[in-house]
C-alpha cells in the first residue's frame, strides 16, 4: 500500500476519505478478497469499466507545462478496483495494482523529455589538458512528473470513481509535482567547476561620456583574465597605456587636490573595484594605495588609485590553481566577479570592510568566515584622505 502525506491534500474532506480508505485497506489485510456484486455488503471487487459503464468517453486529464495528456475511462477499463460503498452513500476505492496508470505516466514522462524547460546555468571548469578556464554552456532541461505527482493523479482517479460524476476531470501539475531534470555533467568537469568566490560592483551614474568610455576600456583589458598559481598581475600593465591608441580618452583626474582632465581619467573606478572583489574572493593584494581624496563609488579605505610609474594595484594569486577575473560594465554599474575552484575553496569566504576613524581616514578589516564561524578580522591599514578643492567646472572625479 502507498501512503499519503497530509500535507500534500489540504482539504479536510479529502483527509477524511484518505482515513477511511487506510480503515478500508487494514481490513483488506492483504489477504485477498472474492469478488461478489455491489451492494452485498462488506468491501468487493470490480473494475473501473463496470464502475464507468455509463460513461466509458469520461476522461482523466493531466495538464503539464501546456500540455494536456488524456485517458478515458475505457482506457483504463480493465484495472481492478476494491470498493467500500458506506450507509451514507458514499464511497471508498483503492486500485491494488497501478500498473496500467503508472504506464500512462512514465509515457507522459517520454513524452516531456523531449520539450525543453528552461535552461540550467552555464559556468566556468578548468580544462587540464589546456590548462585554461573554458565555459561550460547552459544545457535545456526537461520536465518529469514526480512521486508527488504520481499521487495527485492517482488520487483524483480515485475521486473519479467514488463519485457518479459524468464530467472530465483535470488536474494540472506543478510545484513539487513536477521537477526539471538536467543532463549530466562529467564528472572530470565538476570536480573542476569554478564558482563566484569575490564580487564587486559600483555605480558611475553621472559621468561623462569620456569616463564611462576609459572605465569599459581598462574592464575590458582585465575581462577573462586568467591568474596562475604563484602568479603576480600589475593593473597598470593589465590595463595598458593610456593612449588614445588603446582606446582612452581624456577625463577627470585627481590633481593636487583637484579634478583636471588627463588621458585615462576614470580607470581608478576600475581598479579600486577589482581590490574589493579580489580580497572578497581570497587572493593576495601585494601593492594597493588610497586616493589623495575621497572617491564616490566606495567608502573610505576600500579605494585603490593607479598612476603609471608611481602608483598600481598588484595582485597575486596564492591558490594551487589558476584564478579567472570576470569584469564587464552594465547599464551605469561596473562589476569585477573572481571565480574559483568550487571545492578547494567551499566553506571559506572573505569580505573587506572598512570602518570610519573620523576626519578623512579609515581602517580596512579581511574578515575570515570558515563554515559560517568568523575566525579573523584581519586589520589590513589605514587609509587618509586629503579634502577636495572643488570648483564649479569639475564634472568628474577619477
Amino acid at each position: 500500500m502507498r501512503s499519503f502525506t497530509e500535507s500534500k491534500f489540504r482539504n479536510e474532506g479529502i483527509r477524511g476519505k484518505l482515513a477511511a480508505l487506510v480503515l478500508l485497506l487494514l481490513l483488506i489485510g492483504g489477504t485477498g478478497l472474492t469478488a461478489h456484486a455491489e451492494g452485498e455488503g462488506g468491501p468487493y471487487v470490480t473494475t473501473i469499466g463496470a464502475l464507468k459503464e455509463a460513461v466509458p468517453a469520461q476522461r482523466l486529464v493531466i495538464k503539464v507545462q501546456g500540455y494536456e495528456f488524456a485517458r478515458t475511462m475505457a482506457d483504463l477499463a480493465t484495472m481492478e478496483v476494491v470498493v467500500q460503498d458506506n450507509a451514507d452513500g458514499s464511497r471508498l476505492c483503492h486500485i491494488p495494482d497501478r500498473t496500467l496508470l503508472d504506464t500512462f505516466l512514465t509515457d507522459i514522462n517520454t513524452v516531456l523529455m523531449g520539450v525543453p524547460a528552461g535552461e540550467g546555468e552555464a559556468f566556468y571548469y578548468y580544462d587540464a589538458l589546456t590548462n585554461t578556464i573554458q565555459t561550460y554552456p547552459a544545457a535545456a532541461g526537461y520536465c518529469q512528473i514526480t512521486e508527488v505527482g504520481r499521487e495527485q493523479v492517482y488520487f483524483t482517479l480515485l475521486q473519479m470513481l467514488a463519485t457518479v460524476d459524468m464530467a472530465d476531470q483535470t488536474i494540472e501539475l506543478k510545484d513539487d509535482s513536477v521537477t526539471e531534470v538536467y543532463p549530466e555533467i562529467p564528472e572530470e568537469i565538476t570536480a573542476n567547476k569554478y564558482s563566484l568566490e569575490g564580487s564587486c560592483t559600483t555605480s558611475f551614474r553621472g559621468s561623462s561620456a569620456n569616463r564611462i568610455r576609459n572605465i569599459q576600456i581598462a574592464a575590458g583589458n582585465v575581462n577573462q583574465l586568467v591568474l596562475q598559481p604563484g602568479e603576480t598581475v600589475s593593473m597598470n600593465k593589465a590595463f595598458l597605456p593610456r593612449t588614445s591608441a588603446n582606446g582612452y580618452r581624456q577625463a577627470g583626474t585627481y590633481v593636487g587636490g583637484k579634478v583636471v582632465p588627463g588621458m585615462g581619467g576614470g580607470i581608478c573606478q576600475v581598479s579600486s573595484t577589482i581590490y574589493n572583489a579580489v580580497m572578497n574572493g581570497g587572493l593576495t593584494v601585494v601593492e594597493r594605495h588610497p586616493h589623495s581624496m575621497p572617491v564616490h563609488y566606495l567608502p573610505l579605505g576600500m579605494d585603490a588609485a593607479i598612476s603609471s610609474g608611481s602608483k598600481d594595484l598588484k595582485v597575486r594569486n596564492d591558490y594551487p590553481f589558476p584564478v579567472l577575473f570576470e569584469a564587464y560594465t552594465e547599464g551605469k554599474n561596473l562589476t569585477v566577479n573572481i571565480y574559483t575552484n568550487d571545492l578547494l575553496t567551499a566553506g571559506t569566504t572573505y569580505r573587506l570592510h572598512a570602518v570610519r576613524k573620523g576626519g578623512l581616514a579609515a581602517n580596512a578589516y579581511l574578515e575570515v568566515t570558515v563554515d559560517g564561524t568568523v575566525t579573523e578580522d584581519r586589520f589590513l591599514g589605514t587609509s587618509r584622505y586629503s579634502p577636495m578643492v572643488k570648483e564649479e567646472e569639475d564634472e568628474d572625479e577619477r
